[in-house]
């Protein structure tokens, strides 16, 4: 039942089914009237807008998807790292120290720790088992986080070593360890001096 049609992006021949070309990874977009291949926001035969294909919606199904997708949206909660939650965290950082080492930093929310990336790669940069974009920090309004980005040699807390991109909630006075430098983290409260 299926027949071909040409990618438009790299020409070739494919399935007319298909939602991605198999020559060249591009995902194929549909004319929501039409039917017809093409690239761009509209379809160059009459204008209607280009949906992924696959789903070949008629119009009036495909009217109704963006009103749903908004729908979606407003009735899902933001997530952390949406710019009402900083406004409402916007005083408060969360400190991670080394006597020893003579690390002392005070991070924001959304920070990022690594060897290269980051605000702390002045700091950071002299440890070589710590990945360049080792992991990032997250005020939520249950208090702080953290998430391992796919670090090398780990991100450890309470002696586990964290998977990646999942947030663990952090506790003031505790240490961490970003591959083998173990910091002590401080939050909340009074400032002061951070003791380990």
């Amino acid at each position: 039942m299926s027949g071909l049609m040409q990618c438009p992006s790299c020409k070739e021949n494919i399935d007319d089914d298909s939602r991605y070309c198999d020559q060249c990874g591009e995902q194929i977009l549909i004319c929501s009237s039409c039917g017809r291949p093409g690239k761009g926001k509209r379809c160059i035969f009459d204008g209607k807008e280009m949906v992924p294909a696959g789903s070949k919606p008629s119009q009036t199904e495909h009217l109704q998807q963006p009103v749903q997708a908004d729908q979606q949206k407003q009735s899902i909660p933001p997530p952390p790292q949406t710019p009402a939650m900083p406004a409402a965290a916007s005083g408060e950082k969360i400190k991670l120290s080394s006597q020893s080492l003579g690390i002392a930093i005070e991070a924001s929310d959304g920070d990022i720790l690594g060897r290269s990336k980051g605000a702390f790669a002045g700091i950071l940069g002299r440890f070589s088992h710590i990945s360049g974009t080792h992991c990032k920090l997250i005020k939520t309004a249950a208090g702080w986080s953290i998430e391992d980005m796919g670090s090398t040699n780990g991100t450890f807390y309470n002696n586990s070593r964290l998977a990646p991109n999942v947030p663990v909630p952090l506790q003031s006075g505790v240490n961490v360890k970003l591959a083998d430098i173990e910091l002590l983290i401080t939050y909340g409260g009074g400032g002061g001096t951070v003791r380990i």
